[in-house]
C-alpha cells in the first residue's frame, strides 16, 4: 500500500494568508463604522444641535414686514351722538405670480367676492410683475372667511377699515366722506384729515407659504390711532333743518338751497344743512351734485338781506335817527330807474327796512360815502373769509368803493353788486344780536373763538329793533312770526345773474334771531330758483325760517319771551286765517 502525500507547503501558503485577510477585514469593518459614525454624528448635529439654526434659517425666509393699519378718529356731535365711525373689515389682495398656475381656480374666487372672472383672469395674467394687488376692499370678516375656506395660495388678507356714516344724507357736505385709501375728502374729513387718521404702524410677522399669518415676531413701529372730534353740530337740530330744507326746495321745485342755525352767542355751528344731497355710505357718480356745501361754498348776491348794514352804516353816520324820513319816490342814477313795487311815499327809516324799500335804502346809501358803506359791510365780514376753518370756504366779493359808479353805490346798499355765502350773512346778523360783537364762527365743540367790537352795542340794539318791526304783521317778514318768541330778522328777493345781465330766476332768503330780546339761536335760509308764483324770501324762505327757528327753540328748551303777547298772536292768526 502506498502513502498518500500531503501538499504541506499549500497548506502553509494558506495559513500564512490569514492574518492579512483578517487585517483587511477589521479595516473595512472599521471605516463603515466611521462611516456610519460620522453619518450619525452629522445627524445627530441636524436633528439636536442644529435644530435652532435651521429654524432661524426657515423663518427668516417666511418672516414679512407689514402695516399696522389704525382706525381713522370717530366724529360725534356735541351730545356724543355719532356722526362717522370707523369699521373693521378685510381687504383681498393676490400675488399673481402664485395663481398664475390656478388660473382654474380663479372662477370659485370671483363668485364669492362678486367679481367679473374674465377680468380677474386679465389682471392675473399681465401683472406677474407684481407681488401684492387689491382685487376687493374692505369686505365683512364672514365673506373674507368664505374665501380663506377656499385655501388658495397665493390669496392674501389685509385688515382695514371702512367708514360708516350713521346720517345718510342729513349732512354729509359738511362731514364729508373717505376715499378708497380711507382719506379725507370734503369738509370735516379733508379739513381734519390728520387728527383724524392716526399714524399706522410696523411689525414682522411669521406666514406660511399661503400668506396667512402664523405669529407676530416684533413690532417696528408703534401704531397711533386717530383723534375723535366732537363737533359744535346737534344732530337733532341737524335733522330738523336737513327735513324743512329739503321739503321746502322739493315742493317748490327749487334748484337747490342751504341752511344754517348758529349759537348767537357763541358762533357755534349747531346745524349746517345742503340740498340736493346724497349719501355718503353709498357714493356713485350721481352723488356729486350733493357734495357741495351750499351754505359756505356758494356766492350769489343777497338782495334785501343785506338791508340791516345799509342801516348800521347810516346810525354810524350820524345823519341818520329811526326817524328820519325819507321820500321813496321813484328815481334815476346814472340813467337806471329805481322803483319799489309801490310808492310808499315819505317815511322812516324803520319803515324802509320793514317795507323792503329798495329806494329808500338806495337814498339813504347815496347820502353816504362810498368809502363809509364799504368799510361797514367789510366791518361786518363781507368780502372775507369767516375763519370757520373749513378748507375752500369762499369769501365772496366786494370790489373796492373806488371802483363803484353811483349806480353801483345805490345797487350795493340793496344786495346787488357784491357777492356773499350763506354763512357770511348768519356771522354778520351774529354780530347784530350779539350787541355789536363780531365772532368767527366755529364747528368744534368748545372752541369759542374771539369776539371784537365792531360797532356800538348802541346802535346794534337799535337796528335789531328795526329786524324785530320787520318780522310783525304789517312788513315782509310776517311768515316768520313764532308764537309766545320775538324775532328780528329779515327778507331778501335777488334777481339771479346771468352772463351778460340777469336771469328770470330768483334767490329767496331769510335770516334772523330769537328769542330778539337776548338772542340765542341765528337761522339763516337761501333757496335757488324756486318756481311758482310765490318765489320772494317772504313767501318761500321766512316759513323755512320758522320752522327750523321753532322746533330748535322746542328742542333745546329756550323759554318763551313773549308769554304775555300769545293770546293776541292767536287772536290775529285767526282773523287772518
Amino acid at each position: 500500500m502506498k502513502k498518500v502525500k500531503h501538499n504541506n507547503t499549500k497548506t502553509k501558503e494558506i495559513s500564512g494568508d490569514m492574518p492579512n485577510i483578517k487585517m483587511r477585514m477589521s479595516v473595512v469593518t472599521m471605516f463603515l463604522l466611521l462611516c456610519f459614525g460620522v453619518v450619525a454624528v452629522r445627524a445627530f448635529s441636524i436633528q439636536v444641535m442644529g435644530t435652532e439654526f435651521y429654524t432661524e434659517q426657515g423663518d427668516m425666509r417666511q418672516i414679512r414686514e407689514v402695516s399696522l393699519p389704525v382706525p381713522r378718529g370717530n366724529i360725534y356731535d356735541r351730545n356724543g351722538e355719532p356722526l362717522a365711525i370707523s369699521t373693521p373689515m378685510v381687504s383681498v389682495g393676490v400675488d399673481p405670480s402664485k395663481l398664475i398656475n390656478q388660473i382654474s381656480r380663479l372662477g370659485q374666487l370671483a363668485e364669492v367676492l362678486s367679481l367679473d372672472e374674465e377680468k380677474l383672469n386679465e389682471l392675473v395674467v399681465n401683472k406677474q410683475d407684481k407681488k401684492f394687488i387689491y382685487i376687493k376692499r374692505r369686505i365683512p370678516p364672514y365673506m373674507a372667511d368664505s374665501v380663506k375656506a377656499l385655501n388658495i395660495n397665493g390669496v392674501e388678507f389685509r385688515q382695514e377699515f371702512k367708514r360708516y356714516y350713521p346720517t345718510y344724507e342729513i349732512m354729509p357736505q359738511l362731514i364729508g366722506f373717505t376715499d378708497a385709501n380711507d382719506v379725507g375728502k370734503e369738509g370735516i374729513e379733508n379739513t381734519y384729515d390728520k387728527q383724524l387718521s392716526g399714524t399706522s404702524g410696523r411689525k414682522q410677522v411669521m406666514q406660511d407659504r399661503k400668506g396667512n399669518v402664523i405669529r407676530d415676531v416684533k413690532e417696528i413701529t408703534e401704531a397711533q390711532a386717530g383723534e375723535d372730534l366732537y363737533l359744535s353740530i346737534d344732530r337733532r337740530l341737524q335733522y330738523v333743518a336737513y327735513k324743512a330744507l329739503k321739503t321746502a326746495v322739493h315742493s317748490r321745485k327749487a334748484e337747490k338751497g342751504a341752511a344754517i342755525v348758529m349759537d348767537a352767542m357763541t358762533g357755534e355751528i349747531l346745524a349746517m344743512a345742503s340740498q340736493p344731497s346724497y349719501n355718503p355710505n353709498n357714493i356713485s357718480g350721481e352723488s356729486i351734485a350733493g357734495m357741495r356745501n351750499r351754505a359756505l361754498h356758494d356766492m350769489y348776491e343777497p338782495g334785501s338781506v343785506i338791508k340791516p348794514f345799509t342801516m348800521v352804516a347810516a346810525l354810524l353816520s350820524g345823519k341818520f335817527d329811526e326817524d328820519s324820513l325819507i321820500d321813496t319816490t321813484p328815481f334815476e342814477v346814472d340813467g337806471y330807474e329805481f322803483s319799489d313795487a309801490r310808492n310808499y311815499g315819505e317815511i322812516d327809516m324803520e319803515t324802509v327796512l320793514g317795507k323792503s324799500s329798495n329806494i329808500g335804502t338806495a337814498k339813504i346809501a347815496l347820502s353816504l360815502e362810498k368809502e363809509h358803506l364799504w368799510n361797514t359791510f367789510k366791518l361786518f365780514g363781507f368780502g372775507s373769509s369767516t375763519n370757520s376753518g373749513i378748507v375752500g370756504e369762499s369769501i365772496g366779493n366786494i370790489e373796492h368803493y373806488n371802483q363803484w359808479s353811483n349806480s353801483r353805490h345805490a345797487n350795493i346798499s340793496f344786495g346787488y353788486g357784491l357777492q356773499v355765502t350763506t354763512l357770511q350773512l348768519a356771522t354778520a346778523y351774529a354780530a347784530i344780536a350779539n350787541k355789536g360783537r363780531w365772532r368767527s364762527p366755529t364747528y368744534l365743540k368748545g372752541n369759542i373763538k374771539q369776539d371784537k367790537a365792531i360797532i356800538d352795542p348802541d346802535i346794534a340794539r337799535r337796528v335789531s329793533l328795526m329786524l324785530e318791526n320787520v318780522v310783525t304783521e304789517q312788513n315782509t317778514g310776517k311768515k316768520a312770526r313764532i308764537e309766545g318768541y320775538s324775532v328780528a330778522g329779515k327778507t331778501g328777493t335777488a334777481i339771479m345773474a346771468e352772463k351778460g345781465g340777469y336771469s328770470n330766476k330768483y334767490i329767496a332768503s331769510f335770516v334772523g334771531y330769537a328769542p330778539a330780546k337776548e338772542p340765542r339761536l341765528i337761522v339763516a335760509i337761501s333757496i335757488v330758483d324756486p318756481k311758482g308764483d310765490e318765489y320772494g324770501g317772504s313767501a318761500v324762505a321766512a316759513p323755512v325760517f320758522k320752522t327750523i327757528m321753532q322746533d330748535s327753540l322746542r328742542i333745546l328748551n329756550i323759554s318763551p319771551d313773549l308769554e304775555n303777547e300769545t293770546q293776541n298772536f292767536k287772536a290775529k292768526e285767526v282773523v287772518n286765517g
